[in-house]
């Protein structure tokens, strides 16, 4: 795919940088996830269940505790494995001791594997906010890129309305006689 003929490719990503004192930073990438068939195969959404209702009529019952509470879970771990998964992507090198991509019951412990490693909650956050940024349209950013896309469309049309440079000729041919076209020279 093109745009103005600059090639798209890549997804997008972001990276968060978190100092710690004398030592190096903490840099962390997180990359936009663009195929979520891996989180569907390991953990398929949850199913309302089926009631019959008068007349035989069947309907699914999303009210049912059990149900809602099924999909707080769902979204839960949905939540975690995209974030997971999106620092995965972006920083290869990063090791979970305790979450196991397999076991989708270990990916919310991925929180308090961060602060067992010394994160403070602002930290955590700043990494779940890079994960989610990478992954959506942020209001600010979607801002950002429209007033930059309206900035070089006055740039594109002030270059083609005003030339930057005086022409050094003129296409009329000799130069116009001063006293022949002004009465009073």
């Amino acid at each position: 795919m093109k745009l103005s003929g600059r090639k798209i490719e890549g997804a997008n990503v972001e990276t968060v940088v978190l100092p710690r004192g004398d030592g190096p930073p903490i840099v962390l990438t997180a990359m936009a996830v663009l195929d979520y068939e891996p989180f569907d195969k390991l953990c398929p959404p949850p199913k309302p269940p089926v009631v019959m209702r008068r007349g035989g009529e069947r309907s699914f019952n999303v009210e049912d505790p059990r149900y809602v509470q099924a999909m707080k879970e769902y979204g839960e771990k949905r939540s975690a494995w995209l974030i997971l998964t999106s620092l995965r992507l972006g920083t290869p090198d990063l090791e979970w001791e305790t979450v196991d991509f397999g076991d989708s019951n270990t990916w919310p412990g991925y929180v308090d594997e961060m602060r067992a490693a010394g994160f403070t909650e602002t930290e955590i956050i700043r990494v779940v906010r890079a994960a989610m940024i990478a992954n959506a349209l942020d209001d600010a950013k979607l801002e950002q890129a429209r007033k930059d896309f309206l900035a070089s469309l006055e740039r594109q049309d002030a270059q083609s309305s005003f030339p930057e440079d005086e022409p050094s000729s003129t296409p009329s041919g000799a130069p116009a006689n001063v006293s022949a076209s002004d009465p009073q020279a």
